[in-house]
Parts: C-alpha cells; structure tokens; sequence
C-alpha cells in the first residue's frame, strides 16, 4: 500500500504544480539545526528578499527612497524594524503598488482568506510559497507519525475543505483525506462522523479546534469508544478545556497548529506541548506593542509576519491581527526553531467594557472552563458595554447559576449589561469556524478600534 500513497501524492503534486515533497524531507532534517544557524539562513533571505522589493516593488522603492533606505542597510532580520507594519487594509488601498513588476516570474496564484472578520481579502502567492506551505504542514504532523499520503480524517469548513464537488473529491483523495464538513454538527451527523472514522480506520484526526471539541463531547456524552493515534488541531484557539475533552474522547494527544498563509507562517507543537515551533526557513515573526515597538522574548504583542518566499506579492512586517509571544529558549525536544508559546486570537475577539477598555475573549473562556455544565459558549457585542452570551448547558440544574454568573462577568469585566441566551444554535463563520467572539463594535466604531 505505501507505494500506492506515494503515487497519489506525486498525481497531486504534479497537478498541483509544486514540490512540497522536497522540500518536506528538507525541512524534516533542517528543524534539527541549531538556533544560530537558521538565524543565520533567516538574515540572508531577508537581505535578499528586500534587496528584491526595492528593485521590483513600486510600494518598497517608494519608502526606502523616501526614508534613505538602500538595500545595503538591511543585513540582518531586526533591521527589517526600519520597514513599515502593514496590514490588510494598508494593501488593499495600495493594490497593485504592492505588487512585484516581474510577478509572472514566480507563477502567481490569487487566494483569498476567509473573510471571517469582514471583506475577503485578496493575495497573490508562488508555487514556491505554496509548496514551503504543504512541507511545513506535514513536518508539523510528522510528530503524530503521519508521513505524507497516510490517510487522515479533515473536520473542517471552507478554509480546509471547499467543497465536495468532483474536481474536491478527487483533491481529497489524492491526499488521503476523509473529509467532514463543520458546517453542520448536528448529533445525527456526528453519529455519522463517528461511524465513518471506524469504518475507514482513521487514526488520525486535523480539525478546526471548536470542530474537535463539539465532536469529543458528542463522543463523551454517548460513551462511544474510538482510539486515534493523534488529533491536530488548527485554526482556532486551542482552549485547555477544549484539549482535556479531545484527548479524553479520542483517547490521544493533541498538537495544535498555527497557520497564517497570506503571511506565510505555520507553526507546530512537538511532544513536549511547550509552545509552536515556528517555520522559520518560510516566515519571520516578530511581537511588538500597540506602538510598533518590539517587546522582550515571552511578552505578549501584537504579532507581524514577513514571508521570506514571497516575491510576487511580499508580506514584510505584516500584521496579521493576533496577538502572542515568542522564545528562543531551547525546547526539549532538541529542535532549533524558535516558538510561539502562545496565540491569543484575533483583534475582533475581544469586547469592550463600559470605558473602552479591551476585554480579550480568554476572560469568558476562562470563566466558563469552571463550570463542567457548560459545553459551548458565544459572545456578541453590538453596544459598547453591553454584551449577549450563548450557552449550551448539558445540566438544566446550571440554570439556577446564571443570574449570579451574569452579575460576576458584569462586575469583573465592567460591562452594563450581560443577557444569557441558553441554546444549540451557535453562529459561524463563512468557513464554518465556530466564532467565540462576535464583536459588531469593532467593525462600525473606527475609535474604538484606535
């Protein structure tokens, strides 16, 4: 069967236009190397990528001549601090300035992201970016055992899992999938999930974080048995609650993943579940404060992304809207790549209290991982200090709890007023993300934001 593998991956690759597999086995020996010398390998496709932008791009050429920035001054990663932070919106007014003029050159491909905070945003990205992608996602499977072309269960929406048309079908199986759709979790379906993952023998399960978790509840609360040799996790906060649950229903560890295409990082937990090793041969990331300064290794900031692939559409120094921190502290696994020790999600999932002040959604995760009653939660905010919390309670007697828990989140994070809605039905994203924070203020009131 293993020859089988290899050759519906090798159909894909070629489909597909890349070579994900080199540089897989690349990347398998390169995250052994020492810390110095993948910085070393950093500043040298930092030097070369800026020397890139300012001989190709209309926006680059612009401020390096503007601020007196030749290509000689940036030698090293930290003088990629004399560049601008960008972010989505900064591009798109810029539009084709940011743009290379050569970009045919490295065989673009326009992608969008999911556009779960607003307007889809459009980029453009190589076969070379693409291909670095695929090699660092299966390195950061390879720790559960996976080898590229073993099947694997996909429960996802539409950032993973587009369709299910012909043309999808025939992607899914070329890679092996078994592809389940987030978008509806209803429990006739997740006894279906269940059932299929026996059935195929999937061992190993990658899932959008909330996805994973609905599921392990299911799988809790009607005592079914199923043992996986692995879960990954990805696109959503990995809450400690969500983990427990995983791991108790699919009788597993769980790695969670941290990916960001358009910014062109993906980042992987080892065995030792101290932090995501980042990809650093792809992507540099750096944390700075709400004042673009940097901070000190292990402090929380904002995260920027500058993707070393990226010569068609290059994303230096771009704010990606999450929020994390990073170490250079050697990890006992003995990889050399530098780690997130943690993501604390995204802009918009934070809500504001009666004075403004920012009130970052881990609060209520931390809050309701008390109560073994509570299996899912959702917070809208569409009034300044004014917020509606979902619940799905799987004991009615909880319900006694709640005028007390909604004077508590009130008085703690400042709010005027905390409605609590007990239901099923939870709110999605286009991709089929289960959003725990739907925060309306920070979409129409531009000086909150600020």
């Amino acid at each position: 069967m293993g020859w089988i593998k290899k050759l519906r991956i090798r159909l894909m690759e070629k489909i597909r236009k890349t070579n994900a597999l080199h540089y897989y086995q690349s990347y398998k020996e390169n995250q052994w190397k020492d810390q110095k010398e993948l910085l070393k390998e950093q500043d040298e496709k930092v030097s070369n990528l800026i020397k890139h932008a300012y001989a190709e791009v209309p926006f680059y050429k612009e401020y390096m001549e503007k601020h007196n920035l030749p290509p000689a001054h940036f030698q090293t990663v930290k003088d990629l601090e004399k560049l601008p932070i960008v972010g989505k919106e900064e591009l798109k007014r810029q539009k084709n300035k940011v743009l290379a003029n050569n970009i045919e050159d490295y065989s673009p491909e326009e992608k969008r992201t999911g556009g779960s905070t607003g307007e889809p945003f459009k980029y453009y990205l190589p076969k070379l970016s693409h291909s670095l992608m695929w090699a660092n996602l299966w390195r950061g499977w390879n720790v559960t055992g996976y080898h590229p072309g073993d099947k694997i269960g996909v429960l996802a929406g539409g950032s993973l899992l587009s369709g299910f048309d012909v043309k999808r079908r025939l992607y899914y199986y070329l890679n092996n999938w078994i592809p389940f759709s987030s978008y509806n979790m209803s429990e006739e379906t997740m006894d279906h999930y269940v059932s299929a993952m026996k059935k195929k023998k999937v061992k190993l399960l990658y899932s959008y974080s909330s996805s994973a978790y609905e599921l392990a509840n299911y799988i809790l609360k009607k005592g079914y048995k199923i043992q996986l040799d692995g879960v990954i996790t990805t696109s959503e906060v990995l809450f400690p609650h969500y983990r427990e649950a995983i791991e108790k229903a699919f009788g597993c560890e769980v790695y969670d993943q941290y990916g960001a295409n358009d910014g062109g990082v993906t980042a992987f937990e080892c065995d030792q579940h101290e932090g995501l090793h980042i990809g650093m041969e792809r992507c540099v990331v750096e944390i700075v404060d709400d004042d673009g300064n940097p901070v000190p290794d292990g402090e929380e900031g904002r995260i920027l992304l500058t993707d070393l692939s990226n010569y068609a559409m290059p994303f230096i120094r771009y704010e990606v809207g999450d929020y994390g921190a990073i170490t250079r502290e050697p990890c006992a696994c003995g990889r050399g790549l530098i780690r997130l020790t943690h993501i604390k999600g995204r802009q918009q999932e934070f809500v504001y209290s009666r004075n403004n002040r920012k009130v970052h959604g881990g609060f209520f995760s931390t809050t309701f991982r008390q109560y073994d009653a509570v299996e899912q939660f959702q917070v809208k905010q569409d009034q300044i200090g004014e917020i509606v919390i979902r619940l799905r309670l799987n004991d009615p007697s909880f319900e006694k709890q709640l005028e007390r828990l909604k004077q508590t989140i009130a008085k703690q994070a400042e709010l005027d007023k905390v409605t609590i809605e007990l239901t099923d039905q939870f709110e999605k994203t286009k991709g089929g993300k289960h959003k725990f924070v739907i925060n309306n203020v920070a979409e129409t009131n531009e000086s909150v934001v600020r």
